[in-house]
């Protein structure tokens, strides 16, 4: 039976803290699709972002931006923004001195801010940042991401309005969309794939969503406890070959 993997990317595709891909996990997405399996990417980065991965693993089909946009053979089927009253609304309330914000407005690594003190409050450099004081956020009819300079345990200065974060550093909290699982349920209709052919890695709180307990979920060894205790079999560490060793576990290479 044809199966439907979806790999999330940072700590699972890559190792936690060089960023590499092992070779691993590399040869084993090169199995999977030998035997006729779909392997996919499942990841909150922005859609150019993990696009770029992607032709790097030889990887044809997209979840990005935490489940808003799904991408397969260089089409775009949908690539949605997140909630524009309510992102208008939280830059409204931001107290820019104490946490100022950059925007990410277009598919691309790339954010905008109005605060000059931006690039002095946040340690990365990921996406390119332009500095505009003159920027008005309310010309935006899509904002993929919102970056906001904030320490963890500053969580309570911020009313979110709703909106779903996740941390992007230690002084980075990260505003994008954490429901991967929808993503994976529109390409889960379009192959008219059942629930017991749906297969599912990650290792962090953002991949909540998609360890929906129709499906089989792969945690790995240096995932969350809590993303663990959801997860239907636990695998080792990325760097220690852990997709490999769990395909190779279940008999799917």
């Amino acid at each position: 039976m044809r199966k439907y993997f979806f790999f999330d990317i940072d700590g699972t595709l890559t190792t936690p803290l060089t960023a590499d891909y092992p070779k691993s996990a590399q040869e084993t997405i090169r199995k999977l699709k030998e035997q006729g399996h779909l392997v996919a990417i499942a990841t909150g980065r922005m859609q150019a972002d993990a696009a770029e991965v992607a032709e790097k693993l030889g990887i044809d089909t997209i979840v990005s931006d935490g489940g808003n946009a799904v991408t397969e053979n260089g089409k775009i089927y949908f690539h949605k923004s997140l909630p524009i009253n309510s992102c208008f609304s939280l830059l409204d309330d931001l107290d820019i001195k104490k946490h100022p914000w950059a925007v990410a407005p277009m598919n691309k690594k790339y954010r905008k801010t109005r605060c000059i003190n931006y690039l002095q409050k946040v340690v990365d450099r990921y996406y390119e940042t332009e500095v505009d004081p003159n920027y008005d956020y309310h010309s935006e009819d899509t904002l993929y991401k919102i970056f906001i300079s904030c320490k963890k345990d500053e969580v309570n200065d911020i009313f979110l309005h709703g909106l779903p974060y996740v941390w992007f550093s230690t002084d980075t909290m990260i505003i994008e969309s954490t429901s991967k699982e929808r993503g994976i349920e529109y390409l889960q209709q379009k192959y008219n794939a059942s629930d017991d052919q749906i297969i599912v890695f990650g290792d962090g709180l953002n991949d909540r969503s998609m360890f929906k307990p129709e499906w089989m979920s792969i945690a790995m060894g240096n995932g969350k406890d809590e993303l663990k205790k959801k997860a239907k079999y636990v695998t080792d560490n990325a760097e220690n070959d852990g997709i490999y060793k769990a395909c190779k576990h279940f008999g799917w290479i």
